[in-house]
């Protein structure tokens, strides 16, 4: 980190500049009967699994993972799931997201983090959920402590699973699984460094940043496009380029509901050469216009 060029404040020590978007979505707890059933699914964000009391049988990459009391299960983004419960069972779910670099590469490099029931990890995070547990509300209505109390609980539990240490992957090919979540990695980096550099740097020269490159990160990766797409496809279920156009509806979305920025730097932040394009792109996506979309969920929050 650079020193201050003031004079003024030369020889000051600073802290860190921390601009991160923190995401918290779907925690529900639920108890649910022998034999229920949750169909393939999979998610653009990391997601827990707590099981409270019970056991439950979880599908992943043609392996069976079994939960039962106490375990906790973390899976990657875009892992395709599905998940039996072999008796009443008690759980506690959600899913989160920190879009930095360091913290997502550590995570994406497992795939899958099991801490079982008795490890000291286990216990550490155990500490961390139930925090968030008792914050549960039958009426579903949250204040905005309440909510602050949560972002604090799901920062101390982010900070004790970034130091999770594990032996290599047991669950599938680690090769292929190394090699498409290397790629989904560097394509989820990518374009939050394009969004960045376009918002954080001065607009008359911002056509100048780097746009999104995927036959750049095969080049990086050493790997040919067709083995590359062929891998990732068979570990997410679509294509490279399909993951970055869910990124770019994920991160449409919520640029939109900023309301001081414009349709036109939302599109170019992108990577789109024109607005038009993007709000064809985007009705395509959602089958409505970004000003409609912004429009209802201002009507949302009002």
């Amino acid at each position: 980190m650079k020193k201050f060029d003031k004079k003024e404040l030369l020889g000051s020590i600073r802290m860190p500049a921390i601009d991160w978007n923190m995401n918290f979505f779907g925690g529900h707890q639920q108890t649910i009967k022998k034999n229920w059933h949750y169909p393939s699914e999979r998610h653009l964000a990391f997601e827990t699994f707590y099981i409270i009391s019970g056991s439950i049988v979880v599908d992943v990459f043609d392996n069976k993972i079994y939960l039962n009391s106490g375990d906790i299960m973390i899976l990657s983004p875009n892992v395709w799931h599905e998940t039996v419960s072999l008796a009443e069972t008690t759980y506690f779910n959600f899913h989160f997201n920190l879009d930095d670099d360091r913290f997502v590469k550590n995570l994406m490099t497992h795939t899958i983090l099991s801490f079982p029931v008795g490890s000291i990890k286990n216990t550490e995070l155990v500490n961390s959920i139930e925090g968030l547990r008792l914050l549960l509300n039958k009426n579903m209505e949250y204040s905005f402590v309440e909510e602050l109390t949560i972002q604090k609980n799901l920062l101390e539990f982010l900070v004790k699973i970034f130091f999770y240490e594990s032996s290599d992957n047991k669950f599938g090919d680690s090769s292929q699984l190394k090699i498409a979540s290397s790629l989904a990695f560097q394509i989820q980096t990518q374009l939050k460094n394009q969004i960045h550099a376009y918002f954080n740097e001065d607009f008359a020269t911002v056509k100048t940043f780097k746009k999104i490159s995927i036959n750049t990160i095969y080049q990086e990766l050493k790997i040919s496009p067709s083995y590359g797409g062929s891998i990732f496809k068979n570990i997410y279920g679509y294509s490279p380029r399909q993951y970055l156009t869910n990124l770019k509806i994920s991160q449409s979305k919520r640029l939109l509901k900023l309301p001081d920025v414009s349709v036109s730097n939302i599109s170019n932040a992108l990577g789109y050469n024109d607005s038009a394009h993007f709000t064809r792109q985007f009705k395509r996506w959602t089958n409505e216009t970004p000003l409609q979309f912004r429009k209802k969920e201002n009507k949302l929050d009002s």
